[in-house]
């Protein structure tokens, strides 16, 4: 069954349903969002559960029930995703209120819950308190990633120390433990110290000599109202790597979590051989056969701020 073929209901087709009772009207909203707000009458299976098709199944066991669908309002496909779900499994008769809670509350039709009249923003936006955030390192990881022919590496870094001042224009400085290099893609190898050993030695990372490395942001430039599931920050800065100090620039999540904390997750490329890294890099050498090492390495990191 083609969602093209879904009858679209209006409020005024919403109340008739409720009103007929041979049918179930389903919120496909999160659970805790349904317990705040919700159109009467409405049970609820939220789409993003991997268990939807079973909660919709335990509130409409017969296939052959009519099922109408809302979610928050035209802007979101929250309503259309489900009613694609609940087709493929083989419902017959499906409406979709496209509208949602967003007409519900224009065309002034009450709605019940713990808190029916209040709304939630749809996209949490950052707030962040006029006060310097320290970086948690035990909670704090980097994963790197460096390729070459056959595949590649994958591993980890430590951070030691790191802050977020936010008092005035939010700028930040971290320290990474380059000592703490560590292979995760070649566990329980006999290869795998002898590459750690090679990756922190004088043809990669240098750690004997060059045991941490700083960033320091130049600029943190916030998007305002961004989509929550979108990079909501710019950050440049100057990475200090091996003794050399170049500008970085990527986009990032900064986002509140639990207890007043921060959290600032990115991924990022950049080229290697800028610092001097330039073990396996055609750039520098020829005829290297299976020594070949690409330049780009991808970062991917996870800091934790409180």
């Amino acid at each position: 069954m083609s969602t093209q073929a879904v009858e679209r209901f209006s409020v005024k087709e919403v109340e008739v349903f409720l009103k007929e009772g041979k049918g179930v009207l389903i919120d496909t909203l999160p659970a805790g969002h349904y317990q705040a707000r919700h159109i009467p009458g409405a049970m609820n299976a939220c789409v993003y559960d991997v268990t939807f098709l079973d909660e919709v199944a335990g509130l409409v066991p017969d296939k052959n029930t009519p099922v109408a669908l809302y979610g928050a309002g035209e802007k979101s496909f929250d309503s259309m995703a489900a009613a694609e779900k609940i087709a493929r499994a083989g419902y017959e008769d499906i409406a979709v209120f496209v509208g949602g809670l967003d007409a519900w509350r224009e065309h002034r039709r009450e709605l019940e819950g713990m808190a029916p009249d209040e709304t939630d923003l749809p996209q949490p936006s950052l707030e962040l308190e006029p006060r310097e955030y320290r970086l948690v390192p035990e909670e704090s990881i980097i994963k790197w990633t460096g390729r070459n022919d056959n595949g590649g590496h994958t591993g980890i870094l430590k951070l030691s120390d790191g802050n977020l001042d936010a008092t005035g224009d939010p700028a930040g400085e971290f320290s990474i433990d380059m000592t703490s290099l560590k292979n995760v893609n070649l566990e329980g190898d006999e290869l795998q110290p002898v590459l750690e050993a090679h990756l922190k030695s004088d043809d990669f990372f240098f750690t004997s000599v060059f045991p941490r490395a700083d960033f320091k942001t130049t600029l943190i430039r916030l998007v305002e109202d961004g989509e929550s599931s979108r990079p909501n920050t710019m950050i440049q800065g100057k990475l200090v790597l091996r003794g050399l100090s170049h500008e970085i620039a990527f986009p990032a999540h900064i986002r509140n979590v639990d207890e007043g904390r921060l959290a600032i997750v990115a991924n990022l490329d950049f080229d290697r051989t800028q610092w001097g890294v330039i073990y396996g890099s055609s750039r520098y050498f020829q005829y290297l056969g299976h020594h070949v090492v690409y330049d780009f390495v991808s970062i991917d990191f996870r800091l934790i701020l409180e």
